[in-house]
């Protein structure tokens, strides 16, 4: 067994390109994933420390987080002359939601439903067993975002996989209803 003191060549660079390719993103963590367990990780040693104190600021830091990144958002739309409406939201958000989430999104009663069945930030907080923690960002992140976006805009999050649901479901609500 080699003990990691030999000396690194231009024949191991060239297996290990070669190896990389043969094993592709086979033992690789999805960069939301990786986010995902640093956030929990973070959370954990907060609450840990400073108890409901913690959990508290851990919870304002995501919506204050998520309020700024909204802001953004409307800044840009704005910048372009459109309206902050639920259309524009979705055509500049700063989440390239394609390549990271698996879900499908239905129109019913005029609200906008997003049904995620598969998520990364989910699956980073499961395979550390840290849901408890990852829940507090899911628990208030799109909601903040939206809020920073335009504060008329409603968001409900019925079902939320860190929180042990089968499924993700935010229901963007037609504008003037009122959350039920």
């Amino acid at each position: 067994m080699e003990t990691g003191e030999e000396k690194f060549t231009l024949n191991d660079l060239l297996e290990v390109a070669k190896k990389m390719e043969e094993v592709g993103n086979r033992y690789k963590t999805h960069l939301f994933s990786l986010f995902a367990q640093m956030f929990c990780t973070l959370a954990e040693e907060v609450i840990s420390r400073f108890g409901d104190e913690g959990r508290d600021a851990v919870a304002e830091a995501v919506k204050r987080f998520g309020e700024e990144r909204g802001r953004r958002i409307a800044e840009l739309v704005k910048s372009l002359g459109k309206p902050l409406d639920l259309k524009n939201f979705f055509i500049y958000s700063d989440f390239d939601s394609r390549g990271n989430l698996t879900y499908s999104v239905n129109i019913v009663d005029g609200d906008v439903e997003i049904t995620v069945t598969e998520c990364p930030f989910a699956k980073g907080c499961r395979d550390w067993g840290k849901e408890e923690y990852g829940s507090i960002y899911c628990e208030h992140i799109d909601k903040a975002v939206l809020r920073g976006y335009n504060p008329s805009l409603v968001l409900e999050v019925p079902e939320n996989m860190t929180k042990g649901d089968k499924r993700c479901l935010l229901r963007y609500l037609a504008p003037g209803k009122q959350p039920g």
